[in-house]
């Protein structure tokens, strides 16, 4: 199996609070979507800049009638969630 990372298998879609990532590929394991989540509560990540870290203002792993969404709340562009998952070096 090829290696996939965030970036290969979702979609950010902006709302009025922020932005969500929609799961595209129904392949990917739920655990390991919320372990990316966990990662960057924690500060564990290395996918965001301390820059963006401070725009954050709540993130959340959803998973909802078979889809599995990230859902984040803060004054961040879709553009900025896109490189920060262009780095992130999870496979899923």
């Amino acid at each position: 199996m090829e290696k996939r990372t965030i970036k290969d298998v979702s979609e950010v879609k902006k709302t009025e609070e922020g932005v969500v990532i929609e799961i595209k590929d129904n392949t990917v394991e739920a655990e390991k979507v919320k372990e990316i989540v966990e990662n960057c509560q924690t500060g564990k990540c290395d996918c965001m800049t301390e820059e963006m870290k401070q725009k954050v203002q709540f993130m959340d792993f959803k998973a909802e009638k078979g889809k599995i969404a990230i859902e984040i709340k803060g004054d961040l562009t879709e553009q900025e969630i896109k490189e920060a998952m262009a780095r992130s070096k999870k496979e899923l």
